[in-house]
């Protein structure tokens, strides 16, 4: 029978995506998964406003994916986490369609509802830099930043440190759980503020390479202010990695209780 209703979910996305009549569709979705202590996702929810048939697509391909069992008191147990991925959808000259998702990260939920912005003292004297900040997300979904670091010199450091730390604080952040308890994580993150020639900035959420965890970052169409050894190092003070390059470099982002273990793309074809 849940085969029979997935079948017609996938029928019916077809049908969706043939309204829109775009030759290629890409869409960023975030689901919470359960993981079982077997490492198997077994079921998923999308957010609010996801139609059902993309949330029983992406549900049927994140059941495809495996995650290293968490681990608590020496016992391998399930665990709840937040998935990104991203669904593409290209259409052929017959009318067919291949669905593909890929996965981004997982961890805990961070919304990023509040982004970091030049301060109306910040513009007025040019500051810019890049601003490091680490943080520990309590088990209640508090934060708490623990240090904050500049390229910037003066007041105009501070008012940038500023704004990034306020911005932090003042967003919405939800745990994952261990076992049915929700349990502490690591963030970090590097901001990015930039003037151009016209003493112009633009804001954005910046998500970096494909395969790449969230981050926030202000910058102008022409900076790409790549982070330093030092920034690195600073950044690496949390001790953690996650994501699809865990074993190879530092991330911004936050950490999890579980690392990926079988994260493919998955693709379908209509």
């Amino acid at each position: 029978m849940k085969g029979i209703m997935c079948c017609a979910c996938v029928m019916l996305l077809a049908c969706v995506l043939q309204a829109r009549a775009a030759d290629s569709q890409e869409q960023t979705y975030v689901l919470s998964a359960e993981v079982s202590a077997l490492g198997e996702v077994t079921k998923t929810q999308a957010e609010p406003g996801v139609t059902k048939p993309i949330a029983a697509v992406l549900d049927l391909a994140l059941r495809h994916w495996r995650f290293v069992p968490a681990q608590k008191d020496g016992r391998a147990v399930p665990a709840q986490t937040f998935i990104t991925a991203t669904l593409e959808s290209v259409s052929d000259t017959g009318g067919k369609y291949t669905l593909t998702v890929r996965y981004i990260s997982h961890g805990p939920k961070w919304e990023h509802t509040n982004f970091p912005r030049y301060s109306p003292e910040a513009l007025q004297i040019h500051a810019q830099g890049s601003v490091e900040a680490t943080a520990e997300l309590q088990a209640d979904g508090k934060l708490i930043v623990k240090d904050s670091r500049t390229s910037a010199t003066g007041r105009g450091g501070r008012l940038l440190v500023q704004g990034v730390d306020d911005a932090l604080l003042h967003d919405r952040y939800t745990p994952e759980t261990l076992d049915g308890k929700p349990v502490p994580a690591h963030l970090r993150t590097r901001v990015v503020f930039h003037l151009d020639e016209h003493n112009a900035v633009t804001t954005t959420h910046c998500k970096g390479p494909p395969d790449s965890i969230p981050i926030w970052c202000t910058e102008s169409r022409t900076d790409n202010t790549p982070p330093t050894d030092a920034d690195r190092d600073f950044l690496e003070q949390t001790g953690f990695v996650v994501g699809v390059e865990a074993n190879r470099a530092w991330r911004p982002g936050i950490s999890s209780v579980l690392q990926p273990s079988v994260i493919n793309p998955i693709t379908m074809h209509l």
